[in-house]
């Protein structure tokens, strides 16, 4: 391999310039430290003793993971916030044009903000520190390539069947650092490793969202938290069938 490094916490060998290691999660720009190394060692994506993970596993290290650092919900719920304030501010209060422009603004920020979410919920499951700015400018560093694949992943989902893939190509272009089309390949075979376990969490997914719908007020911000603990949960699903195939 060319250009390549190792890894500071597991001895892994990547290429260079890569942020993650593809084994342990390890965020390979931080240095190498005590806290660092004794963090990154314990992951979630172990197997439960004497049996495989299975989907109510995923969706439990997702409300774990959560849990316990809750940090993860920080632009999932700026986020909603923004998108509740948009929606109750009329053309007659500001302006026809201005509220366009806010709406645009909105829209841009909260695109990035979904990929950090999905960055810094990434660090949270490898337990590596959190750092919202991080993870936006990690964003905004890839704008281009994550635009293009929320495009290309619209036109996936217009089948509806195809949302599964789309998901995990947004999950595997942020862990493994790759292009569109390798994140899209890796997804298909995720799924058809594990499409009982991908259709089980979408399945709590879509409940839970609807049930949290008829909350009043807070809906929105619900969905937000729900969203992302589903998120973690994909986020398991992968770092458990890299893990396995690791292991093969």
């Amino acid at each position: 391999m060319s250009n390549s490094r190792f890894c500071h916490n597991c001895g892994t060998e990547v290429e260079e310039g890569t942020r993650f290691c593809s084994k342990c999660g390890t965020d390979l720009n931080q240095m190498a430290s005590p806290e660092t190394s004794t963090a990154t060692s314990s992951v979630y994506s172990g197997t439960p003793r004497g049996r495989e993970k299975g989907a109510i596993d995923h969706i439990t290290t997702g409300y774990q993971v959560a849990l316990e650092q809750p940090t993860v919900f920080i632009p999932s719920i700026i986020s909603g916030v923004l998108g509740i304030i948009v929606s109750y501010l009329t053309y007659d209060l500001i302006g026809s044009t201005l509220n366009l422009i806010l709406s645009l603004a909105v829209s841009v920020i909260s695109f990035i903000l979904f990929f950090a979410s999905t960055d810094i919920s990434r660090d949270a499951y490898y337990k590596q520190p959190l750092d919202l700015m991080n993870s936006v400018n990690y964003v905004t560093s890839r704008f281009m390539d994550f635009l293009l694949a929320a495009i290309f992943g619209g036109l996936l989902s217009i089948t509806i069947i195809l949302i599964p893939v789309v998901i995990f190509m947004f999950v595997i272009m942020v862990m493994d650092e790759v292009g569109i089309m390798d994140a899209f390949k890796q997804s298909i075979n995720v799924i058809q490793s594990d499409f009982a376990d991908v259709l089980v969490v979408i399945v709590v997914s879509i409940i839970a969202s609807v049930v949290v719908g008829y909350v009043p007020y807070i809906c929105d911000l619900l969905d937000a938290v729900v969203n992302v603990i589903i998120g973690i949960a994909f986020i398991d699903i992968y770092a458990t069938y890299k893990a396995a195939r690791v292991s093969d």
